[in-house]
């Protein structure tokens, strides 16, 4: 009797209990509409305000808007994905607003609202050309809704994890990259059908070039509609670190990108034969990262109204920073612009579990985050250096990040 009593004890703690979660997942089309598309541009490519590929009219995939809704007890948090290189600090401020004067069933200050970071998406952020003022109230009204349908729609869940590898490169000649996909997988609790996939992953999603004339998600498009036709349930799709890493490729084209999209699909669905159960409750802290901007090219950008940042009166940014913990071996962190290898990974390494999602670009787009150390030695290349806030902004974001998840 007193065995019985032992084991009852230990599953109704949580770090040997099934999580308790409940999750919801929303959809939405976000490709804009014919009179939207005449004044909106594509972003990705080119320096800022040049190579404007703006009155785009075609379209090889729809553009979408994934949220996720997770609750476990008192404690909330929301993602929402969309399709484009990034997201402004002032659209980030309008959804978050948009959500409080709908509901008061979210937790605005545990929402993430992230960029796949696609460069066949529209700019978001003004650097192109920016987007309409008809889409941008369009998309800040979906998708307050697609955070408020998905909290509705939450149900208890089973989760699991796995982890593979992909063949990505290190586009700065660098022998370190994170060619790692790790994959959260919810099940309905009591059915065992499958109700969404979340897949992290660090690579560009620039398969399509400059050359570029339809809207689409890049290889994105082809991961997640071959993991939904296999596996259903909703993909929801959120890159990592990101900031020099890609598929190496000659092919700049959309067959190229779907034959890359399905052979990640293809990777994570055969990952998932030894995915493992998570187990443990969700708990989300926060860290706030304050930094000086002393590019002078981005502060005229932002000065001009151009670029959608928020600066304080000594030019200096903040944002928060979640960290996210499900059970002992599942973590999550959040991180606001393109993390370089030699940056991110050792952050990585330090996050808590066996299983690690980095999730950039997530709160704000800050451009790339470097070394000090690697700042400017890379021979020939300084794309990431011309849009990079500060020289010492990546050493002062890790240094807070290592002294809070230490």
């Amino acid at each position: 009797m007193k065995t019985l009593s032992f084991i009852f004890v230990l599953l109704c703690t949580p770090q040997f209990a099934f999580a308790a979660l409940k999750i919801g997942v929303w959809k939405e089309n976000i490709t804009p509409t014919l009179s939207e598309r005449s004044t909106s541009c594509m972003g990705g490519y080119g320096l800022p305000l040049t190579n404007p590929r703006c009155g785009i009219t075609d379209a090889h995939d729809y553009l979408s808007l994934r949220a996720l809704f997770m609750a476990n007890n008192d404690t909330q948090f929301s993602l929402i994905v969309f399709d484009t290189t990034g997201v402004g600090d002032a659209l980030i401020n309008d959804i978050r607003q948009r959500v409080s004067m709908l509901t008061n069933k979210v937790d605005v200050d545990n929402l993430i609202i992230a960029a796949t970071h696609t460069h066949a998406g529209l700019d978001y952020q003004g650097i192109w050309g920016g987007i309409g003022s008809e889409y941008r109230s369009r998309i800040i009204d979906i998708a307050a809704r697609a955070v408020i349908q998905a909290q509705s729609t939450a149900q208890g869940v089973k989760i699991f994890a796995a982890q593979t590898h992909v063949p990505a490169s290190n586009r700065r000649g660098w022998g370190i990259v994170d060619d790692s996909v790790t994959t959260l997988f919810f099940d309905n609790r009591k059915t065992d059908q499958p109700i969404a996939t979340l897949v992290n992953l660090s690579a560009h999603p620039t398969i399509l070039d400059g050359n570029n004339i339809q809207y689409s998600s890049d290889y994105i498009d082809s991961l997640r509609t071959n993991i939904e036709r296999e596996r259903g349930g909703m993909v929801i799709f959120v890159n990592g670190i990101l900031g020099d890493a890609q598929f190496s490729t000659t092919e700049r084209t959309i067959e190229k990108a779907n034959e890359i999209g399905k052979l990640v699909a293809n990777t994570i669905l055969e990952s998932e034969k030894a995915k493992q159960r998570v187990m443990g409750t969700l708990n989300v802290s926060t860290m706030t990262f304050t930094h000086p901007v002393s590019n002078t090219a981005i502060l005229q950008l932002q000065q001009s109204g151009a670029l959608d940042i928020n600066l304080d009166d000594k030019n200096q940014i903040s944002v928060d920073l979640k960290y996210v913990k499900i059970g002992r071996y599942t973590s999550l962190l959040t991180f606001p612009g393109e993390a370089l290898s030699r940056l991110g990974l050792p952050i990585k390494y330090k996050m808590r579990g066996k299983y690690h999602l980095f999730i950039g670009l997530a709160n704000a787009s800050y451009g790339y985050f470097i070394p000090s150390d690697e700042f400017g030695q890379i021979p020939g290349r300084n794309t990431e250096e011309r849009f990079s806030m500060d020289k010492y902004a990546g050493d002062e974001i890790k240094r807070i990040i290592d002294s809070s998840i230490k």
